[in-house]
């Protein structure tokens, strides 16, 4: 990911004034003790010198003046290296956190840029496909049966040109924390039969199976909630093989409304289940994934539920797949 567009001679003038910064100061530690251990040699001798004078016959070695020095030289010695250690220490952690800073800035980079690179291709493709059926059911007169199929087929393209903008529009209302999310009693069993059934219909070569109770009503906003159920479901729609089969749950419980969604598809690594509810963050690389969308799906649903005080997980399914949990509490 990283290491494509990494600016290897950024990294190596760094990693230069980081090792000339900790040579400098282990230097300079060095030079301060070594003239600390000289002044109080120098010191000695002379108060030897001083007291052999005065005492030829006594042992300087054996005073209290010496012992005096010995104990401040000691103190002096451990302060220097004491100061040194913490120095570099703190010299460390602060170079090993500028590191991290920029790290970070160049994953964001990295990360629009992917973004940038799958929203021309969202935009375009759908675009081009209904302009080429707009154009062939200008210019030619079809029966009955092709012009249904080409403008159910446009249709689909235009819900996954709303459903693209739907998300962009509401991924920068959460990042801006405007308010407009309400509180009302909604039926979500309701809203996630609908939603399934809209899909399905979508894509009718992936069955969708709902285990969702009559009815199950949370103080929710409609219109977030709907956008967590169609992104966790058209997540799983993208990763999964044609024949294969997803399953969404509802359960009521008197603390929380738990969500749930399984798929059959690839699953996701250990390594990435910590990155994929980052913003326009999307496993593989963009020049080479072939599953559409731009990396603002999981993110809107993890925005949205910590919201509104619920929590997120995602655990492997078995025998393959992925297993999405959303814990709601009751309001």
């Amino acid at each position: 990911m990283l290491v494509k567009n990494k600016p290897i001679g950024a990294f190596k003038i760094f990693y230069a004034v980081f090792a000339y910064i900790i040579v400098f100061a282990l230097w300079w530690d060095y030079l301060l003790y070594a003239k600390n251990e000289e002044a109080f040699k120098e010191k000695i001798e002379l108060n030897q010198i001083n007291f052999e004078m005065l005492h030829p016959s006594g042992d300087y070695y054996a005073t209290k003046e010496y012992a005096q020095i010995i104990s401040k030289y000691s103190r002096q010695k451990v302060m220097i290296i004491g100061e040194g250690v913490f120095f570099l220490l703190l010299l460390f952690f602060g170079l090993m956190r500028v590191r991290r800073v920029f790290l970070r800035e160049l994953e964001l980079v990295d990360l629009q840029r992917n973004f940038m690179l799958s929203i021309t291709h969202e935009l375009k493709s759908p675009l081009s496909t209904i302009k080429l059926t707009l154009q062939t059911l200008h210019k030619r007169q079809l029966d009955i049966e092709k012009s249904t199929k080409l403008i159910s087929n446009s249709l689909t393209d235009l819900d996954r040109l709303e459903s693209l903008v739907d998300n962009i529009l509401f991924a920068s209302k959460i990042e801006r924390e405007e308010p407009g999310f309400s509180n009302e009693p909604t039926d979500v069993a309701i809203v996630i039969r609908s939603i399934a059934d809209r899909l399905s219909y979508n894509k009718k070569s992936i069955a969708i199976k709902t285990e969702v109770p009559k009815e199950v009503y949370l103080d929710t906003d409609l219109m977030g909630f709907t956008s967590v159920v169609v992104n966790l479901l058209e997540n799983a729609i993208k990763y999964s093989a044609s024949g294969s089969e997803i399953n969404i749950g509802l359960e009521d419980n008197l603390e929380n409304v738990v969500l749930w969604v399984r798929d059959q598809g690839m699953g996701i690594a250990e390594k990435e289940k910590g990155k994929i509810f980052q913003k326009f963050y999307r496993i593989g690389n963009e020049d080479t994934r072939n599953a559409k969308g731009t990396g603002l799906g999981l993110y809107i649903v993890k925005r949205f539920v910590e919201i509104y005080k619920g929590t997120i997980s995602v655990e492997d399914s078995s025998p393959r797949g992925s297993l999405f949990i959303i814990r709601l509490p009751r309001q």
